[in-house]
């Protein structure tokens, strides 16, 4: 049986190792075990066109998880445990430095109608985090009309895809009703008044105001680091009109 080969990195020649880049994550690297706050990303190439046309990666929505996996080096832990926003931030610059910075969007003109645009990506602006979390990696909030203290965590990509997969078992049982927005709060909070049994805290969340269950989502839009996707978007006839990017099939087939 022949033996498996491997490529040593440290013997590839230069002309065939791929550039790669050191992209500052938003989250600072403050909710990683290892604290780190930036990532070497190498450029996309050739070969990762087989990844992005790949019918059955993109079927079942594994396509940019191996690209991540592929492209980030030294992370020091499981791609799926990146924040989502630190996650955007790797795909951004993916995007743009593989198929430049121009990404075509349906877009609302002043006049309310309907009109194609380009969205400059270089111009997307980084949120970073600027809420020092606890030593456990959680934040605190009051709820305005209960005066709960709530202490939560931001979520995982890893999170996103469980919350998904078990949403989409429930909402077969409940007659088409997605119960995400609820499976998003027992997932990110961690005690309620002092409160950690989740049993106890699912049982809480279900008898909380809308306005405390609203204002606590906005709270977290506001803290959570990735990239702040409110931009302008360039019109025919060169002008400009405020929009926020929708991240589509064109993001990377943009010629779609």
């Amino acid at each position: 049986m022949e033996k498996n080969m491997f490529i040593d990195p440290n013997h590839v020649p230069d002309e065939h190792k791929v550039p790669f880049d050191v992209i500052e994550l938003p989250s600072k690297g403050l909710l990683y075990k290892n604290k780190k706050s930036s990532v070497k990303v190498e450029y996309m190439t050739a070969y990762d066109e087989n990844i992005l046309t790949s019918p059955n990666l993109l079927s079942n929505g594994k396509a940019l998880d191996i690209l991540i996996e592929k492209k980030v080096k030294e992370l020091g832990f499981n791609h799926d445990e990146l924040l989502s926003g630190d996650r955007m931030a790797i795909l951004l610059f993916l995007r743009t430095t593989g198929l430049g910075n121009e990404y075509p969007q349906t877009v609302f003109d002043e006049e309310r109608n309907l009109v194609e645009g380009v969205i400059d990506l270089s111009s997307l602006k980084m949120k970073e985090l600027d809420v020092k979390p606890n030593e456990n990696g959680e934040f605190d909030f009051i709820l305005p009309k209960s005066k709960k203290n709530v202490k939560f965590r931001l979520l995982t990509h890893k999170d996103e895809k469980e919350i998904e997969s078990i949403d989409q078992k429930q909402k077969e049982k409940n007659g088409g009703i997605s119960m995400n927005a609820t499976l998003r709060l027992e997932r990110s909070i961690m005690e309620i008044d002092g409160e950690r049994d989740k049993m106890k805290i699912s049982h809480i969340l279900k008898t909380l105001s809308l306005i405390d269950v609203r204002k606590f989502n906005k709270y977290i839009g506001e803290i959570e680091p990735g990239i702040n996707l409110e931009t302008n978007a360039r019109t025919q006839g060169g002008g400009s009109v405020s929009c926020f990017l929708r991240l589509g099939r064109n993001f990377w087939y943009p010629e779609v």
